[in-house]
């Protein structure tokens, strides 16, 4: 492991026993983050991005999800290899998690005070009357007004953005060194949207820890980022510096992502550009590249040899045969 890496994954293998057999829903993935850097994960829904933070947490549903293969190493730990005891004092103290869905992550019987003060008895060994003013200072922290009286209330009476602010209270209360954000704005509206990611943005520049977002948006990622992980069917397609990426694009699947979106100058009548046909499904992957069934640079080569992830800069990665081609082309 790296001296400078807070997290380091090398090729990680998750894989789910289903009905019509095993499938790797995460094949041989590698990725680091520096601690105070926030790192993105993009790509669209099904590619293994919220597999591959539940295989960081250990989170994987049971007794189907299972890590095949690779590392996961944390403040120099193994979460592979950890056994229970060291996962319990890691979850949900050194490293902190947003759920997707707030409503269902939050527990509906509970107070919202008890919830947030039940991870802080458990990690910091403190009594309950300690942890609930600390539970009041997080509400506050995360720009909840009058904490003291949603203290006592319950999730369902509290709005959506409201949830998603709780949610980013009990990740942050034992002061974790790395968040993992999974899709944390998502059914929030766009005013909504902009405050939390601009609260976790602050937070960590308050805090040095490092930051997993998770996101489908490309430009959550070029507003929240600083570095990119772009995945597609379950492996890493480009690895890069957000400025390198927008600005280099190396796989075809990137620019395809990239072009797909509206700028200023786009005509107001003008289609937009989108990637032809449909991700695969990981139980009937195509043989070789997995984006050749929907690449317009596709040859034979692609249909019978996966491209491994190649240096196309520094820190650059990407994982085509024939980028340097597409490096020497000009974006439309």
């Amino acid at each position: 492991m790296s001296q400078q890496a807070l997290l380091e994954v090398r090729g990680l293998v998750t894989a789910f026993d289903t009905e019509g057999g095993r499938v790797r829903a995460v094949d041989r993935v590698d990725f680091s983050l520096e601690r105070g850097r926030t790192l993105g994960i993009v790509g669209e829904s099904g590619c293994g991005k919220s597999v591959t933070a539940l295989s960081i947490m250990r989170l994987l549903p049971q007794p189907m999800g299972q890590i095949l293969a690779g590392t996961i190493h944390f403040e120099g730990t193994d979460l592979v290899s950890a056994d229970q005891s060291t996962l319990h004092r890691i979850r949900g103290g050194r490293i902190g998690m947003i759920f997707q869905e707030p409503m269902t992550a939050l527990n509906p019987v509970h107070r919202i005070g008890r919830q947030i003060a039940e991870s802080l008895i458990l990690h910091k060994g403190i009594e309950r009357r300690a942890a609930l003013e600390r539970a009041v200072d997080m509400l506050e922290r995360v720009g909840i007004p009058a904490p003291e009286v949603r203290l006592s209330e319950y999730p369902h009476q509290l709005s959506g953005g409201m949830r998603q602010r709780v949610m980013i209270a009990i990740a942050l209360a034992c002061d974790p060194a790395l968040l993992i954000a999974d899709e944390p704005t998502t059914a929030l509206d766009v005013t909504v949207q902009a405050q939390i990611l601009e609260l976790i943005a602050k937070l960590r520049s308050e805090t040095g820890m490092g930051v997993m977002l998770i996101t489908h948006d490309l430009g959550v990622i070029a507003e929240q980022c600083d570095d990119v992980v772009v995945m597609y069917a379950g492996r890493v397609a480009e690895q890069a510096s957000v400025a390198e990426l927008f600005a280099r694009p190396r796989h075809p699947y990137t620019r395809g992502l990239l072009d797909s979106i509206p700028h200023l100058e786009t005509p107001r009548k003008s289609r937009l550009p989108t990637i032809a046909g449909m991700v695969p499904t990981l139980k009937d992957l195509p043989d070789g590249c997995r984006f050749n069934n929907r690449c317009p640079h596709a040859d034979d080569r692609c249909r019978r040899e996966q491209p491994p992830l190649s240096r196309a800069g520094d820190g650059h990665l990407v994982a085509c045969h024939h980028w340097q081609r597409i490096a020497g082309e000009v974006r439309t």
